[in-house]
């Protein structure tokens, strides 16, 4: 076939040259026109000219260096742009070295640059949409849990959910925890009635089926009580189908009980439309190029087919939100962007990874053949896999000067076919083990489904029903650890820490409950028991004559509680205590994830005349500038440190106690050592002047009547 078919086809729109020794090159083919002006000197054997294009000149030092280094390869330029006498034309070279011949093709690509201009200016008409309407889910959400999550529904509440159903765009229905329908709106009825298809369900059941059918993990959002954001196809024939987005979230009560589920849907089939119009849209992630959830499933379920064994990887992002809190959504997708290609890069041969979720992705990792009974060999290639990934997540990322984001990566894991030949089953067994990761590590980890799984998940269930009922029933007590002033063995101040009698018996250790009450929520109605507690104590203690302060810990989901401050101050007028006896406790984490309320909360909490400390200091976080843009009073330095205190201490174990206390005493805070066991270390606190510590050296926690009689001795 000669050349001049393969330019009438469009095959062929380019200049192929050899080099023939170093400075020397012979034109094997030349386009008319625009090639002759590029480069006028190209004619039979030539050198290129000083007046050549600058960019193409550069491009042939990195040519040569290949041509020179006799291997067989090649490299590209990259596209740019090259002004002509008789037009502006778009240009990419590529330098080959193929058994020992050395050539150079520069082709003029106009087509392909207008069609990927096209591609990117879909991709951000793509982007704006679905974030324009993300961010009215999220604020449909926001007003909708503050009208019904208060204790009761007046008729001027009732009047105001219907008037917020009303205004909004989206379609929305408020369903029971069961799922039976209590109020919708017009527009989810407009979303399924702008057809002559008569539909035979309500709206609400008919998103609840789509939901059912499309994903596999629909049965653990609904019975672990999760929020969910996806999309979802409705096929409405003789017509085209439509595309939706839903959202899914819990609506709770104080006490941390479903009240109601809140779903929100609205008609995403335009976006839809512009993926279409360029094929790449269809199947891949707008922002990561990686396959999409729609590309992934159709591979699963071809992979099944094969019946070759893999392993199914279902990876979750940890602390995402807060980046897009802090820095925005720009900055959110550059994270996200160079995480996809960090994991990609670690992806092996016919392995797949994509983008499934907002912070999702997974993979289809092959696994080398073995009996089907080694299932500890699969689970070690599977293992060593995570925690590549996993490692790659852990590296900071540096989207703009000046800003540091971190991240890590939960990851659930099933095995085909040992664990399910099913594609569906898979991808619900994955998606359990993940979210059985994030549940129980605090840490990036990786997790395989296993029928223990579904046991350890039983049991929990079951603890946060005995934790409801010790809600209900009042089982908690509050213990008080004294804090001393290390000069005069004073009792100063004590800290509030909570204990779980069941049923009146044993108690429970708060390693067990806490860390639970924490992912349920219901942390937020136990904190405020512990308050009003703690609050009646220290009004006791007044009454007996006792001038001490009483610490209580915040933990981060009271921080998002929007009524915390209003029963802090209604607690502090119903007990009559004086606010400067109490000290509320922070860990640094919770600074720092939850910045805005926070700073709000401290300001507020100042104004009452308490005090605020952080706890655990010195754990791992590295920007401290939160200590001066807070209104902070107290340090406490993590046992840990203390711990390290010994006679056979060496002095790079206690320096960063020494940098610790000396920060605080120049920014004027106070210093608390706790986990104080030994009288080595208080005698080196007393010595570096840190004068106030507690720990079992002192005193362990004591429940209330205890703790008095401790005060008498003390006094």
């Amino acid at each position: 076939m000669d050349a001049s078919l393969l330019k009438t086809l469009g095959l062929l729109d380019c200049i192929i040259i050899q080099r023939m020794n170093t400075n020397e090159f012979e034109v094997l083919y030349m386009s008319n026109n625009w090639a002759t002006e590029l480069l006028p000197e190209a004619v039979g054997i030539f050198t290129f000219s000083e007046d050549s294009s600058p960019y193409l000149l550069d491009f042939l030092i990195d040519a040569n260096n290949l041509w020179n280094s006799e291997k067989d390869g090649k490299i590209d330029s990259g596209i740019w742009s090259e002004q002509l006498p008789s037009q502006l034309i778009r240009l990419e070279a590529t330098a080959f070295y193929k058994n020992k011949n050395q050539f150079l093709q520069i082709n003029k690509i106009d087509a392909s640059y207008e069609e990927k201009q096209k591609t990117l200016q879909i991709a951000r008409e793509l982007m704006f949409s679905a974030d324009k309407i993300s961010e009215q889910h999220e604020y449909l959400h926001a007003k909708m849990d503050e009208l019904l999550s208060g204790p009761t529904q007046t008729f001027f509440l009732k009047q105001q959910i219907s008037q917020a159903l009303e205004q909004t765009d989206l379609g929305v229905a408020i369903l029971t925890p069961d799922l039976q329908i209590v109020n919708s709106n017009p527009a989810l009825k407009a979303l399924f009635s702008d057809s002559n298809i008569k539909i035979n369900i309500p709206e609400d059941r008919l998103v609840i089926e789509l939901f059912k059918t499309q994903y596999p993990e629909c049965e653990r959002i609904f019975s672990t009580g999760s929020a969910w954001s996806g999309e979802l196809y409705w096929l409405n024939p003789p017509r085209h189908g439509k595309w939706l987005k839903m959202t899914i979230h819990p609506i709770m009560s104080a006490n941390q009980v479903i009240q109601y589920w809140l779903l929100s849907v609205s008609d995403i089939t335009q976006i839809k439309f512009l993926q279409k119009r360029n094929e790449k849209l269809v199947h891949f992630d707008a922002v990561t190029d990686l396959p999409n959830r729609q590309f992934f499933w159709r591979k699963l379920e071809e992979k099944v087919n094969h019946s070759l064994p893999f392993c199914l990887l279902y990876c979750d992002i940890k602390n995402f939100k807060r980046i897009n809190e802090l820095y925005g959504h720009q900055i959110g997708d550059q994270v996200i962007k160079e995480l996809a290609s960090r994991l990609n890069s670690i992806t092996q041969g016919d392995d797949l990874l994509a983008r499934i979720g907002g912070t999702e992705f997974a993979v289809i990792m092959n696994l080398k053949e073995s009996s089907p009974s080694q299932s500890i060999k699969y689970q070690e290639q599977c293992s060593k896999f995570a925690e590549e990934l996993i490692n790659a997540c852990r590296i900071p990322f540096y989207p703009a000067p000046g800003q540091k984001c971190e991240v890590g990566l939960n990851v659930g894991a099933a095995v085909f076919p040992l664990d399910s030949s099913n594609a569906e089953e898979l991808m619900k067994y994955a998606d359990l083990a993940v979210y059985s990761a994030k549940k129980h590590k605090s840490q990036s980890s990786i997790q395989f489904y296993s029928k223990q799984l579904i046991e350890a998940s039983r049991k929990r269930i079951e603890m946060e029903d005995a934790l409801r009922d010790a809600i209900k029933n009042q089982e908690f007590e509050i213990f008080l650890q004294p804090i001393l002033d290390l000069p005069t063995n004073k009792i100063v101040k004590a800290e509030a820490l909570i204990r779980w009698r069941q049923n009146g018996h044993a108690l429970v250790s708060p390693e067990e409950f806490i860390p639970l009450a924490e992912q349920t929520g219901l942390i937020i109605p136990i904190g405020k028991w512990v308050i009003s507690e703690a609050f009646r104590l220290l009004a006791q203690l007044n009454k007996q004559g006792e001038s001490i302060s009483i610490a209580i810990n915040l933990s981060p989901r009271q921080i998002g509680d929007r009524q915390l401050f209003e029963f802090i101050r209604s607690n502090v007028d119903e007990y009559k205590i004086n606010a400067q006896k109490v000290e509320f406790e922070l860990t640094e984490g919770v600074l720092i994830d939850n910045y805005e309320k926070v700073h709000l909360l401290l300001e507020q909490i100042h104004e009452l005349g308490m005090k605020v400390s952080i706890d655990d200091f010195g754990t791992g976080y590295s920007s401290l500038s939160y200590l001066q843009k807070l209104r902070i009073d107290h340090l406490k330095i993590d046992r840990a440190f203390i711990k390290e205190l010994t006679e056979s201490s060496k002095e790079g174990d206690f320096a960063l106690i020494l940098a610790i206390i000396s920060m605080a005493k120049s920014l004027d805070l106070g210093v608390i050592a706790e986990g104080v066991e030994t009288q080595v270390q208080r005698n080196f606190l007393v010595t570096n002047n840190c004068n106030v510590a507690q720990g079992y050296l002192f005193s362990p926690p004591l429940p209330f009547i205890d703790f008095c009689q401790l005060l008498k001795g003390n006094s």
